[in-house]
């Protein structure tokens, strides 16, 4: 091979793989918007209201506003409000539907909220008569679910180094691998729990077997969280802040009943 060809040849080499890294940065891109902007290539309509942006896989119904204002009364009861938030929430009304791409609609819980860009997706959901649905068909209604996870969002806003930080926390986590402060105050904001307060005792007792452990979980959450603010007059902040263990807390909120 001649020093021309050589040379020839590297340069064709190098344009090709030029074209094929901006290729590549190109695809990164779109993949990247679609997960961030997920309304840009789907959902048949969508309502603004307050500070509120709801995307829905049909037609959204009347329904909508009154679940947004029980939403907008609840979240606002919490120690991290912001009323200059916006919050961007996606629905669907089929669970089938969406699937393609990761970090969007969940397949196992009833709901999630994406850290970083705070978009809050549920697994499936019904406008019209206040329901939201998990993949097992466990329900909870749709206001509550929403003011979970928007409380989420409000926290992410509010303590985002505190609340990020807490993973490394090893009192922050349940046994269950969750953060059952921030998931137990997203409980006692929204209210509306799978478990009512007396069967929750019983578990937690002993005296009979959880019937989906999830809910379960989530109730011992909520039962320390409610005790901390109700009982021992905490702020959120504190809660956070402070170096507590669960079933420390769970043991003085079980005297307290």
């Amino acid at each position: 091979m001649s020093t021309l060809e050589g040379i020839l040849r590297k340069r064709k080499l190098g344009f090709y793989l030029k074209w094929a890294f901006l290729a590549l940065a190109g695809l990164i891109f779109i993949f990247t918007l679609l997960i961030c902007y997920p309304q840009v290539y789907y959902f048949a309509d969508k309502v603004s209201y307050k500070n509120f942006q709801v995307y829905y896989d049909k037609k959204i119904p009347k329904e909508i506003y009154s679940i947004l204002d029980t939403v907008h009364q609840l979240i606002q009861k919490s120690d991290c409000y912001d009323p200059r938030l916006k919050f961007k929430i996606f629905l669907r009304s089929d669970a089938n539907k969406y699937t393609i791409f990761p970090g969007q609609f969940p397949d196992k819980s009833i709901g999630w909220t994406i850290g970083g860009i705070k978009n809050v997706f549920l697994h499936k959901s019904d406008c019209a008569t206040n329901t939201a649905y998990n993949h097992l068909g466990h329900t909870r209604t749709l206001s509550s679910v929403l003011a979970h996870e928007l409380i989420h969002v409000l926290i992410e806003n509010k303590w985002f180094l505190k609340s990020k930080m807490a993973y490394f926390d090893k009192n922050s986590l349940s046994s269950f691998g969750a953060l059952w402060k921030e998931e137990g105050y997203a409980e006692y904001i929204a209210g509306d729990l799978p478990i009512t307060l007396e069967e929750g005792l019983k578990i937690l007792n002993g005296e009979i077997p959880p019937k989906y452990v999830p809910h379960f979980q989530y109730f011992k959450y909520w039962l320390a969280v409610h005790y901390l603010v109700e009982e021992k007059h905490m702020s959120f902040e504190a809660i956070l802040h402070d170096n507590l263990n669960l079933e420390d807390v769970l043991r003085e909120a079980k005297l307290a009943q």
